[in-house]
């Protein structure tokens, strides 16, 4: 169980210290690395030798290095990355997906994702839980209940023009791509329109909130529950401008494109330095 905790807190500590890492973009733009929380994979070393660094590129310093057909546990990727755990070794890392044949679940199992945070959190994200059907002998056919209708909470009301606009850009980029369009998400728009207030409150352009942390430390923070999520920001004059700037750049494009997103979350504040200051984030439930 200890073991488990400090495999836990390491990839923790790499996985915060890679939210700071952004690709080289211009000034004004700026993509969160997609990270998905995969729970425990088994995945073999397919690489004759294949290097264990502490974060994901080739510039991190190299930690081990795996044999071919070694077994080691994934517990969540990063970009094209898979952090990893080596039980022999008692090795902790990051090494690159191309040189890894993971196990994933066959169809109609449950993998239920682990939480690499030692932040406290006041939800976690969800899984619904699966419970085997049983049956009991009738004497007469028993008519099955009418389920009753549910409903998906209602975007928010107070939707401004350059937020809709954001969207509608988006969504018309998925569309093109064959991709079902983002909802809004009424909780991740308090915490998206929240960070852009702050940085233009308190001058700076980054990923990491001097308040809040992560993107991914922020969203636990405010109670957003999800499986995988992405950040972009920008500062510019117009949304539109803001837009192509992102469509331009690869890491911004993936997130916007990601099929596994379903729900954003928008902030739009008028910024003295840019114009504006534009924060979309993105979760997959």
């Amino acid at each position: 169980m200890r073991r488990k905790i400090s495999i836990i807190i390491a990839l923790t500590l790499i996985i915060t210290s890679i939210l700071c890492i952004t690709p080289g973009d211009t000034a004004s733009v700026k993509a969160e690395p997609l990270i998905q929380v995969l729970g425990s994979l088994d995945a073999k070393v397919t690489a004759s030798f294949l290097n264990v660094r502490q974060g994901p590129s080739l510039n991190h310093k190299v930690i081990c290095v795996l044999k071919r057909g070694q077994v080691v546990k994934v517990f969540a990727k990063i970009g094209d990355w898979y952090a990893l755990y080596e039980p022999s070794l008692g090795c902790v890392g990051l090494s690159h997906g191309d040189y890894l044949d993971v196990s994933w679940p066959t169809p109609g199992s449950t993998q239920t994702p682990t939480t690499p945070t030692t932040q406290p959190t006041t939800t976690a994200p969800k899984t619904e839980p699966t419970t085997a059907p049983t049956t009991a002998p009738t004497t007469a056919p028993t008519p099955a209940p009418t389920p009753e209708p549910t409903t998906e909470p209602g975007p928010p009301e107070d939707i401004t023009q350059d937020e809709q606009t954001l969207l509608d850009l988006v969504n018309k980029a998925r569309a093109d791509a064959g991709v079902g369009p983002l909802k809004f998400d009424a909780e991740l728009m308090k915490v998206a329109r929240l960070k852009a207030r702050e940085m233009v409150e308190k001058n700076y352009f980054s990923h990491e909130s001097p308040t809040y942390g992560s993107p991914i430390d922020m969203m636990r923070q405010f109670g957003i529950s999800f499986r995988t999520a992405g950040e972009n920001i920008a500062g510019n004059r117009t949304v539109q401008g803001a837009f192509n700037a992102w469509m331009k750049s690869e890491g911004h494009r993936k997130n916007i494109l990601n099929s596994k997103f379903n729900y954003t979350g928008i902030g739009i504040v008028d910024s003295p330095t840019y114009g504006k200051i534009l924060v979309q984030q993105f979760i997959g439930r």
